[in-house]
């Protein structure tokens, strides 16, 4: 069985970087390969480097209501059993599709991923991603899948629902979690970690996520908390480190301060009102082992990770 695979790349005025992204899919070689760019409506040179592409790539340029509109035009616009999104900043590793499409031979197979790399403007790589096989309720925690390396059945994207346009940032973690929740309603599906190298996830300081550090942050607490109930303490540590714009919680962390201790904690404790029994249960773990609460702060705070 040939698996097709339907690769989407959204882009906004991000012409610095999108020819390299394009080029890091028409390199991989796989014949069974649809690939679609769909750009908001950019301002800059994205789409003169779209138009030279020529044929090779199929392409929209139109406003939108953002990242997660444009994901969703671009599967409906595509019809490959299995789906992958890159952004217009990020890259693949050479051949990583065609070890994909490989893993897919399996038809219990519903998610993949692999590990991947933080890199720099320039593409040097800057760390590996944390990355760990799959577990719903670590989610709560750390979203463990790099967007980039990830990889999943139209099939389970169709029961899922598409992503949620009400959100900005935190629109892949939002769908890791609805598909392992689904999961534990279809053991039988297999949601795969590989440690190949699959892709990189680009950090400069016109990404996203770093820019806009609190905006990001402060919609994946109201995510975690709608899914699980509960907000676990980094979340809300990292969104109060960012409320200055001082610090975007990766090249840039805070010195460990009680006043952001403080201010942390009682907002925690606030959030979290409602599940006294995880206040609890947290407090206690964390007495018991101050240790490693502390070497998780130093690692959140001591410059990049």
């Amino acid at each position: 069985m040939t698996v097709t695979l339907s690769i989407v790349t959204p882009s906004l005025n991000q012409a610095p970087f999108l020819e390299a992204a394009i080029q890091s899919v028409l390199r991989q070689g796989y014949g069974r390969l649809e690939y679609c760019v769909v750009d908001g409506g950019s301002q800059d040179a994205s789409v003169e480097i779209l138009t030279r592409q020529g044929s090779a790539i199929r392409w929209v340029s139109e406003p939108d209501r953002g990242q997660a509109d444009a994901i969703n035009k671009g599967f409906r616009k595509t019809h490959g059993d299995v789906l992958g999104w890159l952004n217009a900043d990020d890259l693949y590793s050479p051949g990583a599709l065609r070890v994909v499409a490989r893993q897919f031979q399996d038809p219990e197979l519903m998610l993949l991923y692999g590990n991947a790399h933080h890199v720099d403007e320039m593409g040097n790589i800057l760390e590996a991603y944390p990355t760990r096989d799959f577990n719903l309720a670590a989610l709560a925690y750390h979203c463990f899948i790099c967007q980039p390396a990830c990889f999943f059945r139209r099939s389970l994207l169709e029961v899922a629902g598409e992503l949620d346009t009400g959100l900005q940032y935190a629109m892949d973690l939002d769908l890791w979690i609805r598909f392992g929740e689904l999961q534990q309603k279809n053991p039988h599906w297999k949601f795969k970690h590989i440690s190949q190298v699959l892709a990189s996830s680009r950090m400069h300081s016109s990404n996203k996520t770093l820019s806009r550090r609190r905006q990001s942050l402060e919609e994946i607490i109201m995510v975690v908390r709608r899914h699980f109930g509960i907000v676990p303490f980094n979340w809300v540590y990292g969104a109060e480190e960012s409320a200055s714009g001082s610090y975007d919680g990766f090249f840039r962390r805070s010195p460990l301060r009680a006043s952001l201790l403080g201010k942390s904690f009682g907002r925690w404790l606030w959030i979290n009102k409602g599940s006294p029994a995880y206040v609890f249960r947290s407090l206690v773990d964390r007495l018991l082992s101050p240790q490693h609460s502390l070497r998780s702060l130093n690692a959140r705070t001591g410059g990049r990770r």
